[in-house]
């Protein structure tokens, strides 16, 4: 008696089939003293290249003073004096909004926009006494060895000031 045999055969995958999607958010990379953060992209309004920034007397030393933007007065954070550094020379804003308000950062440059893997924010090791670590709420390692980028934490900033 002659047994049929019977083989399963796995198809191939297509090229066309769906393959799973990594979730990620889009980020706005900027520098400041050489150090790169990122701040998400739905909390960026603008970048301004040149502002006259009004200063206000009797405002915390981080806080470079006012500008006005179409009518609305957006306070400045000097970013760099915010972490307790020297301000440059060559520097723009970028205007973020966090629940309705307007601030601007004083940022060293503005590189570029990168899509960051979720799964791949990494928390901020602790480091005792640091402001940064109060500043950013993870780490990204960009690809082809771009270095690593401290994500800002936009609600913090705003009750900073």
């Amino acid at each position: 008696m002659a047994e049929d045999v019977l083989f399963a055969v796995q198809p191939e995958p297509s090229e066309f089939e769906a393959k799973p999607v990594e979730e990620t958010d889009k980020y706005l990379i900027f520098r400041s003293n050489g150090i790169l953060f990122g701040v998400h992209s739905d909390s960026v309004k603008e970048i301004i290249t040149e502002a006259r920034i009004t200063l206000i007397p009797v405002l915390p030393e981080h806080i470079s003073g006012v500008v006005n933007l179409r009518g609305l007065i957006v306070p400045i954070i000097d970013f760099r004096r915010l972490l307790g550094q020297y301000p440059a020379e060559n520097r723009c804003i970028i205007v973020l909004e966090y629940e309705g308000v307007q601030l601007g950062i004083l940022v060293d440059e503005v590189d570029q926009m990168v899509d960051a893997y979720k799964k791949s924010i990494l928390p901020v090791p602790y480091q005792n006494g640091q402001n940064v670590q109060n500043l950013v709420t993870g780490m990204y390692s960009l690809p082809e060895d771009g270095g690593t980028l401290m994500m800002l934490d936009i609600a913090f900033l705003y009750h900073e000031q």
